[in-house]
């Protein structure tokens, strides 16, 4: 799986050498204001939306940054959106933040589950949780049996 070899892949050398013009150029879509989110939020609320919440001074946010830049190529996983939202450019959407990497996953426009800290596989493992199905669905395997008991 090769989000999962990106762990022992190594960080840029120079994480200030990444900047919001020049990660625009690559897989993620970035998110750079408050409007920008919303819109982001409003566009895929169809489906899984995962927003790296980072700074280009975090080098673990560079790791997950990879990762998820290997994840977008991979076609099983087409039907996810991922957004690229710097923490220092969006004090508002971001003030739930404590600790870089955060990755934020929504559905329909809520925000329905997060990790803090996050490492490339933990993120994996999310996406895979929350992309299969969506839960309000109620035709998810995963969910079945639970629901009744759940309050």
């Amino acid at each position: 799986d090769a989000l999962r070899g990106m762990q022992s892949s190594p960080s840029p050398s120079s994480p200030s050498s990444s900047t919001p013009s020049t990660r625009a150029n690559d897989a993620l879509e970035v998110v750079k204001s408050e409007s920008d989110f919303v819109a982001a939020l409003e566009r895929h609320a169809s489906r899984l939306l995962v927003v790296n919440y980072g700074a280009d001074w975090c080098t673990h946010c560079h790791k997950v940054r990879d990762a998820l830049r290997v994840l977008r190529s991979d076609s099983s996983y087409a039907d996810v959106a991922i957004v690229d939202a710097d923490v220092d450019s969006l004090p508002f959407t971001a003030r739930h933040v404590r600790w870089t990497p955060t990755v934020g996953f929504y559905r329909k426009g809520r925000l329905v589950d997060e990790a803090t800290r996050a490492r490339p596989t933990q993120v994996l493992d999310k996406i895979w949780l929350h992309a299969t199905k969506d839960p309000d669905d109620g035709d998810d395997d995963r969910t079945k049996g639970v629901r009744g008991r759940v309050k």
